[in-house]
Order: C-alpha cells, then structure tokens, then sequence
C-alpha cells in the first residue's frame, strides 16, 4: 500500500524543449534581421538614386539655362554690331568670348591698359567673387561665309525657279572643290577626289542618274542598313558620315574649312577666309599659295579694319597667282557676313553641354539697327563637346560607316 502511494504521489517529468527547435527559432530570427537589413538597404539604395536623379535634372535645367543665356548674349552682341557692310575678325564680335591677344614685350613697354598706381596711392582691394560652381563657361561667334559653302554645288535657282545667271556655274563651283580637296591632301589622286564630288553631288541633286562613279538612293539601299539619298541639299556637315566615300578622317579635314548654309552660290567673305579656301577660287589646279598667303597677311598689320570692297580686285589677282595663266572666278567674294554660328559651352561638375546655333543676320540700312533681325536658323546639343583636329590621322582614309557592296 505504501509502494502504491509512492508511484502514485511521484511526479511526472516535465518535457523539456528539443534543441532542434531552439535552432530553427534561431534561424528565423537570423532570416528576419537579414530581410529587414535587406530591404533597408535597397530603401536606402533607391533614395540615393532618386537624389542623384533630382540632383543631376537640377543640373541639366541649369546648364541649359546657362546656354540660353550665352546664345541670347551673343545674339545681343551681334545686334550691336552697326557696321554690317564689312565684317573682320578685329570686330567685337569675333573676339567675344575669345582670349585677347598678348602684347610682345616692346608693345607692352609703350602702351598698356592696365593704370598705374600714382605715388603714394594705395593699391584698391579686389572685388569679392561668388562662385556658383561653374567649372567651365565658355562662348565663341564664328563666322560661317569665311568657309565654302557645301551647298553651291548644285545648281542655284532664283525667287521663280528659273536658273540664277548671276551665280557661279556648277562646273566652276567642281573646279573650287577639287581644288580645296587637293590642298587639304583629301585623295591620293585626282580620281579619287573627283569620285567624292560625284557622290556628294548625287546626294543633293534631285535626279536618280548617277554622276560618274558617285551613288544613288538604289547604291544606298542595298547595305545592311539601308537608307536614301536625301536628294536635297544638306542640312548639316553631319550628313556626310552617310555619304559614300566620306570618313570620318575626310570629314575632320573638312571641317574647319567648309560649311552648310540654306542657300545657294553664297559668297565667301575676303575678312574671315583661310588661304586654303582663298586660293581654291580659280579655274585651275593650285600651284602656289605664297600670293595668297602674303595678301591675307595684311590681316596681321597694325590698325587693320577689315578689307574694303576696294580689295576684293586685289584679292582676285592674289588667286590668279594661285594659278598662273588662269583668271579667278568672280563673284565668289565679299567683305561682309550674314551667317554665323554661335558656340556655347558649359560644364558644372561631371556634366557639360554643348551647343551650336547657326544664324542670319540681315544686312539692312546700316542707320536703322531695329531693321536688321537676326534670325535662328538651327540649334545642334550634345553633351560630349568633343573637338576633333582637323589634322587627325587616327583613322585610315578608306574607312566609312560601311562600303557599298
């Protein structure tokens, strides 16, 4: 009776927590810890992103501020310019934007623009500067009719459509280009250049014939991407990545020394073109450019203004020299300007924009300034502002987007 009470008075053991399930608790304590370190962490990630984002459209909208205020300001200073029948690189201008020229040391011994201290005159504290983080800020005004203009290669037409007999013939404006090609070493052999001026001429006339060894819209269309001929004139010097023949070391020789401007058998001003385009002006082939050469260095002379329409004569015969027994082609020069283009450049931080706006600037009555507008023709934007040298070598001259099969 006494064992019985025993057993039945013992306690029952008390169950105790297995270890495998104090681990996974564990586990599922780890695993949660870790997704909510996770998802704050991607939280964290997404509001860096989303700063960044405002902070990079903040600086976007500003530089493009910044451009628009650096083409309204060189528009303005175009404005002013009240002598627009004749237009030199000494003008206003043409050095807005651009470092003044340093003085040699005789120059600077005689005159200088800087005021000297009297005696006994303290020297004036700087002005305070602010800076509002623009790295670079930069604005130049180049002046497009110092360059042949792509364009007058087709031939030009008058207000009724009727052929322009005051222009310079397309077989002469051939004659300009080939010579301009030569200079500029483009093409071993004439061959070769006269093959580029067939095909850029089968891109901005209208007709499906082909001119000599050039190309038409069918030529085009059988690459691996096909397009047209755009069978018009060109809109822009970019164009001419599409056009056979052209690469892209073609086109960076070109470059400085040719334009596109929406009109035809436009004049070269005498002011502002380079010896290359100057002596490409005659009927023949370019022997000597020393005579051309020594007229335009009248530029360097002090107190020069800018030629006269008295010396577009004389600049014929400088030509004529280029070329001897041959007459320069006439009504190919002037001394003043319609076209221009403004280069803007800004840079904040790791971003930069870049633009370039092609204008014309009436040539009115010189005594009535609110007569002559000035008139946006196109605005090109990038963000890479890559300059690249006209002499650079780094791709061979058969390259091209892709070589016609």
């Amino acid at each position: 009776m006494r064992v019985m009470s025993k057993q039945m008075t013992k306690k029952a053991p008390r169950k105790r927590f297995p270890r495998q399930q104090k681990g996974l608790v564990m586990l599922m304590v780890v695993g949660i810890v870790v997704l909510m370190i996770t998802l704050l962490a991607l939280m964290l990630e997404e509001q860096h992103i989303l700063i960044r984002q405002t902070g990079n459209q903040r600086v976007v909208e500003q530089s493009l501020h910044y451009s628009q205020g650096l083409n309204a300001w060189a528009l303005r200073v175009l404005h002013e310019d009240a002598n627009r029948q004749i237009d030199h690189e000494y003008e206003k201008w043409a050095r807005f934007g651009r470092p003044e020229k340093e003085l040699d040391e005789d120059e600077q011994d005689s005159f200088s623009l800087t005021p000297t201290l009297a005696l006994g005159q303290e020297e004036e504290e700087e002005d305070a500067t602010i800076d509002f983080g623009i790295d670079t800020i930069e604005v130049t005004i180049d002046d497009l009719q110092g360059r042949f203009n792509l364009n007058n290669l087709v031939s030009p037409t008058s207000a009724e459509g009727t052929q322009d007999r005051q222009a310079v013939k397309p077989q002469d404006q051939r004659r300009i280009f080939l010579n301009l090609l030569q200079l500029l070493e483009i093409g071993e052999f004439e061959e070769d250049r006269v093959n580029l001026y067939s095909a850029l001429v089968d891109w901005l006339d209208t007709g499906d014939d082909i001119t000599g060894l050039g190309a038409e819209s069918r030529d085009y269309q059988i690459k691996s991407t096909p397009y047209f001929a755009a069978d018009q004139p060109l809109n822009s010097l970019g164009e001419l990545k599409y056009v056979k023949g052209f690469s892209k070391k073609t086109i960076r020789k070109l470059r400085p020394f040719v334009t596109v401007l929406p009109v035809q058998n436009s004049r070269i001003n005498l002011n502002s073109v380079s010896p290359e385009v100057m002596a490409s002006l005659t009927p023949g082939v370019v022997a000597d450019t020393s005579s051309v050469i020594g007229f335009l260095a009248r530029k360097e002379q002090p107190g020069f203004q800018g030629f006269s329409p008295a010396d577009v004569q004389q600049a014929y015969s400088a030509i004529n020299g280029a070329s001897p027994g041959t007459a320069a082609f006439t009504n190919t020069l002037q001394v003043n300007s319609q076209f221009f283009q403004i280069n803007t450049k800004v840079e904040l931080g790791d971003y930069q924009v870049c633009t370039r706006t092609i204008v014309l600037r009436a040539s009115a009555n010189p005594d009535t300034l609110s007569d002559q507008t000035i008139s946006v023709l196109s605005r090109e934007q990038d963000t890479v502002c890559k300059e690249e040298p006209a002499g650079d070598t780094g791709t061979d001259e058969s390259e091209n987007n892709e070589d016609l099969r």
